[in-house]
């Protein structure tokens, strides 16, 4: 089933009315009728069935009424959030239009945030494109209709290596639900510990496993130790310079090789997030 993003609730009754572009792609682009269902993403990252029960042509507009009460859709996603580990991208900026591609890729693998890095070989003004977030919003809400990501996918303004590092330090990027266990202050320890860092390097000197750096040394998964939460660092066109390379792993950061052909830095953030879900799911 497609999926439409929106930026609005159902009113009381359950029915949303669209409207202008949005109508466009749902009768034009997905050929919406009377009767079809359509997937809704809704603020907050609540899901619900929808049904078509009217389209206006004339006026432009369709309304959809909700299949389901909010209560058992929060539900829903919830037991189905609890499966996948909370992923965030670390991304050294790459010329613009690599960039795109890189959020576009990220957000359709559902990953959770873009953190977008001025490091030592970023390109002087690439950084400038992603101060204006209505094109990256956009491009994140075509991509997750088009795969149909319940994640909501946030990207971050530019920052310095230091400042990023101090962002994932303090875990702002990280859900609510990380600090609900009982005692506030074991639950900052133990999000802490089942946070994995990770960061992709092109030679092979300081490196491990996949599966130690996801997993630890013993890697043993019997244990159910699966990290609730991955940051992985990827870099631009030049990749991650040595000093930037040392300061990572200065903060806990894990440097994996992979032993496979030389990576464009768009390819590289993807191939990475296929690597790690594939591993965490497994």
């Amino acid at each position: 089933m497609r999926q439409f993003v929106s930026a609005a609730e159902p009113n009381s009754k359950g029915l949303l009315e669209i409207s202008g572009k949005d109508f466009h792609y749902l009768r034009k682009v997905l050929r919406l009728a009377v009767g079809d269902m359509i997937n809704l993403s809704l603020p907050g990252g609540l899901s619900q069935d929808a049904t078509v029960c009217k389209v206006d042509d004339a006026a432009k507009k369709i309304i959809v009424q909700v299949c389901q009460d909010q209560k058992s859709s929060q539900a829903q996603n919830a037991a189905s959030g609890q499966s996948r580990t909370y992923m965030t991208l670390l991304q050294f900026i790459p010329k613009p239009q690599k960039m795109e591609l890189i959020v576009r890729q990220a957000t359709e693998c559902g990953i959770a945030n873009v953190i977008p890095v001025i490091g030592e070989y970023t390109q002087a003004g690439s950084e400038k494109p992603l101060q204006k977030s209505d094109r990256f919003d956009r491009i994140v809400r075509e991509a997750r209709q088009q795969s149909g990501s319940q994640v909501e996918t946030k990207i971050f303004s530019p920052m310095k290596l230091s400042e990023a590092l101090e962002l994932v330090e303090r875990g702002d990027f990280l859900p609510e639900t990380f600090g609900q266990e009982e005692n506030s202050s074991q639950a900052q320890d133990a999000a802490a510990a089942s946070l994995a860092k990770i960061v992709l390097y092109e030679r092979g000197e300081k490196t491990s496993p996949l599966s130690t750096a996801l997993f630890g040394q013993d890697n043993d998964r019997s244990k159910d130790q699966k990290p609730r939460a991955c940051v992985f660092a990827i870099g631009s066109e030049g990749g991650i310079s040595p000093a930037e390379f040392e300061l990572l792993l200065s903060k806990g950061f894990n440097a994996v090789h992979f032993n496979t052909n030389i990576l464009r830095c768009e390819t590289a953030a993807l191939y990475a997030a296929a690597a790690i879900q594939s591993a965490l799911d497994n």
